[in-house]
């Protein structure tokens, strides 16, 4: 490993960079990976209550305030402008300040915007405040992906990032109905009937987010940013900690004499961050593969969360109906996350992305034209969600290998914040066919969008098995 050379640092910094990768890869899974996991887990866990909480709630929201689907449709937008505007600041904020600020920075936003929710008294507030929880909920995803990606061993790499969306995606998103049905329905009347009873729905996930902010003040930074950084002593704390004792520091520490003589005149400095890095020729077709691919499958999921609760109540189920309705298809989720978590283990990235893409539009076809009853209805969703978070699993393992350590955050982040962009334009659109077509002209649509996510992933670079510095070692230097 040592006759790599990663383009775009000094020589000094680039071999520091080489000899931390090795290290990294000596350190076991130690109680300090499974601590940093679970708690990113956490916020991303209540990030998804949240995200999922406006489309379940939606019926209570429209009759609370008076509003048309089209007007309530909105609402989702305003909050996934937030996701996208969210994803980019918070890329930016950790690649710049460091991934552990930015998680924390994010959490403050999003449990300020929750809040807000909970006491908007008016359709405009409702709106603002969601664009705040967009926001939080944008830059909590995009930077917990680059932590976990940075401080993991190449080795399960893949599957602890994956892990991140089986916990949050996909139990999430199983949990998501249930507390819904819990909050609306069960104790609907406990919470003041349904005027009321939604902004508990919001205000209740305020309180293990807060837990989740005093714990994180614990969690180890990316010793990958800290060595960027120029911090040399913080990096090799962040890799005691990692180590816990099961490796010896001195076999894990990065030590300047470890460095070829000819570099020990170079003095180590802090990488310079340009953004725009993504954009040049050796990431552009990283950059563009990743966020289109993220584009299609989130836009479709997402709108099929948001919407399916008023789609189903608009073909005749109780509020109760379409939320049992919505937790059974969301199990697929669950499924689909884990199996992404095995299957990237064993395949290449690109292979898990065209299979799940063609496999995904297929599906999608067969809701649109065979779906004509409840039980119909309902595996045919639950096979969608089962394909869409294989997709976005494996997206989200696949995203943070595709660039340097230095433009990581703001990578995924524009990566996720792409997606975001396809959530704005989808549910209004997909409510207008909605009403056009019905769910075979829905999910018709989606299968199209499958059908791109293929050949994107055919286009993509494959990373599979190898570290993070030698998947990025032949970018070119970014040039202003």
């Amino acid at each position: 490993m040592s006759s790599l050379d990663i383009k775009g640092g000094s020589p000094r910094l680039n071999s520091m960079l080489l000899k931390l990768s090795e290290s990294v890869d000596k350190i076991p899974l130690t109680r300090t990976h499974w601590a940093t996991i679970l708690l990113v887990v956490a916020g991303m866990f209540f990030d998804i209550l949240e995200s999922n909480s406006l489309g379940l709630a939606g019926p209570q929201i429209i009759a609370t305030f008076g509003i048309s689907k089209a007007e309530f449709a909105l609402i989702s937008s305003m909050t996934f402008i937030g996701l996208t505007v969210g994803a980019y600041l918070g890329g930016m904020l950790s690649d710049i300040k460091g991934r552990k600020f930015a998680l924390v920075a994010n959490l403050v936003v999003y449990s300020v915007g929750g809040v807000l929710c909970a006491l908007a008294p008016n359709y405009e507030v409702l709106m603002g405040s969601r664009l705040i929880v967009g926001i939080g909920l944008g830059g909590e995803l995009a930077v917990g992906i680059a932590l976990i990606c940075e401080i993991m061993p190449t080795k399960y790499r893949a599957q602890a990032v994956a892990a991140l969306n089986v916990g949050s995606g996909g139990l999430g998103n199983v949990v998501a109905p249930a507390y819904a049905a819990l909050v609306l329905v069960a104790l609907g009347n406990f919470f003041g009937g349904p005027q009321v009873a939604w902004r508990w729905l919001f205000g209740l996930l305020i309180l293990p987010v807060l837990l989740v902010l005093v714990i994180r003040r614990n969690m180890p930074e990316s010793p990958r940013f800290l060595l960027t950084r120029g911090d040399i002593a913080g990096a090799n704390r962040s890799l005691s900690a990692l180590a816990a004792g099961k490796v010896p520091d001195e076999e894990i520490h990065i030590r300047e004499d470890q460095l070829e003589a000819d570099s020990s005149v170079v003095p180590v400095r802090p990488e310079k961050i340009r953004l725009g890095e993504i954009f040049t020729r050796g990431l552009r077709r990283r950059t563009a593969t990743a966020s289109g691919a993220y584009f299609m499958v989130v836009a479709a999921q997402m709108s099929l969360l948001t919407l399916m609760p008023t789609f189903l109540v608009a073909r005749g189920s109780t509020l109760g109906q379409s939320l049992l309705y919505t937790l059974i298809m969301q199990i697929g989720s669950l499924l689909g996350a884990l199996c992404a978590a095995t299957v990237t283990y064993r395949f290449r990235r690109r292979t898990v992305m065209v299979t799940g893409a063609i496999l995904g539009c297929l599906v999608g076809l067969g809701f649109g034209l065979l779906a004509t009853t409840d039980p119909l209805i309902l595996i045919f969703g639950s096979l969608f969600q089962f394909f869409t978070l294989l997709l976005t699993t494996t997206l989200w393992s696949w995203a943070p290998e595709l660039f340097p350590t230095r433009v990581r955050g703001f990578g995924v982040s524009f990566v996720k914040g792409t997606g975001g962009l396809g959530i704005i334009v989808m549910p209004p659109l997909i409510a207008l066919i909605f009403d056009k077509a019905g769910l075979p002209g829905v999910f018709t649509t989606m299968a199209i969008m499958f059908a791109i996510t293929a050949v994107l992933g055919l286009a993509g670079v494959e990373t599979k098995d190898q570290t993070l510095e030698e998947a990025n070692e032949a970018r070119p230097v970014f040039h202003a």
